[in-house]
């Protein structure tokens, strides 16, 4: 939070909300961002803030407390006299006990709760072995990947880079290699940035001494041609960043990291993953072939009048939303 906070570009107007006991042990925490639009709605709302490139959203609360964190967040926010109607959450787990935890509390007390958006992300689920073994016209393709790059190009390696080496090396290649291929070209390269370089390059190294970060390459006869960074805790994975040269894209170098990836994931019985990318993006769905489903919603908060604007305000979307739908036409549909 403190590198996120530092270097993106609305980081100085977060809010952070911490539920404790008392001025003790705390209890949960989620950043917060007041705004005035609702997407094309003027609206005064609250909403979760996440940095750049952050790919999840759910708070960190212990499961435990999870009850107690979101009725006494809900209670501040309701009382709060700036006139915001809606809590708009981003990117939360739909199955992690702390969002189930806040779907069951709206429901108890009829507070609305609108789903935005629901997306699904190709992920791995800790004891799915036949997961783990993936589809076979998939690996066979893979296999044969491999085979034609160090055919071409000489023995193929996959290296991840030790905790105790240093990784400044690692990072400026990994931007080198992100920078030379089309999201350079399209400007939403991490180095296109200051703010997006310098919170990779902190969280990486941070990540990298504290034993959280994974830093993987993978050449041919030496030369570095594909690139992957992931975090890791006890039971979960998250994918963050991929590169690959684009002289080697007949070879699919992403995929065949990717594949390695996923193997060491597999032989860690207790560990989940998210890719963190949508299923529709790439292939990675083909070898992750379970999901993770991500939300998007509105909830209602404040006074009988806050909550009657919210009611507004959702069934106006959704009326411009058909409208919309209406006058593009079956085709544009």
């Amino acid at each position: 939070m403190k590198a996120a906070l530092s270097h993106s570009h609305d980081g100085s107007d977060a809010m952070l909300v911490v539920v404790s006991h008392g001025r003790g042990r705390w209890l949960g925490v989620m950043p917060l961002i007041a705004e005035q639009r609702f997407g094309r709605w003027p609206a005064r709302i609250w909403r979760n803030w996440s940095a750049t490139n952050q790919f999840l959203g759910t708070p960190l609360v212990a499961a435990q407390s999870a009850k107690i964190f979101w009725d006494r967040l809900l209670a501040f926010l309701d009382m709060r006299t700036s006139g915001e109607i809606l809590l708009h959450f981003e990117r939360f787990d739909a199955d992690d006990p702390v969002s189930i935890a806040l779907f069951d509390r709206c429901k108890q007390e009829g507070r609305a709760c609108h789903t935005i958006q629901c997306l699904e992300r190709p992920a791995h689920r800790a004891g799915d072995d036949a997961e783990v073994r993936g589809d076979a016209k998939t690996q066979g393709r893979l296999r044969s990947l491999s085979q034609r790059l160090e055919r071409d190009h000489g023995p193929v390696a996959i290296t991840m880079l030790d905790a105790g080496q240093p990784c400044a090396a690692w990072i400026d290649a990994f931007l080198e290699m992100e920078a030379s291929g089309w999201k350079g070209r399209m400007g939403s390269a991490l180095s296109s940035d200051p703010a997006t370089e310098i919170l990779f390059r902190t969280v990486i190294e941070r990540g990298h001494a504290n034993g959280s970060a994974r830093l993987c390459s993978l050449s041919a006869n030496g030369r570095t041609v594909a690139m992957s960074s992931w975090f890791e805790s006890s039971t979960w994975g998250h994918g963050f960043k991929m590169a690959f040269d684009e002289e080697y894209r007949a070879y699919a170098p992403g995929q065949l990291l990717m594949r390695d990836i996923r193997s060491r994931i597999g032989r860690q019985p207790h560990m989940s993953f998210d890719t963190c990318v949508p299923r529709e993006a790439n292939n990675c769905h083909r070898l992750w072939r379970d999901s993770r489903k991500i939300v998007d919603g509105a909830i209602a908060i404040g006074s009988s009048r806050q909550r009657l604007h919210f009611d507004a305000l959702i069934k106006a979307r959704a009326v411009y939303a058909a409208v919309k739908t209406h006058l593009a036409g079956p085709h544009a549909q």
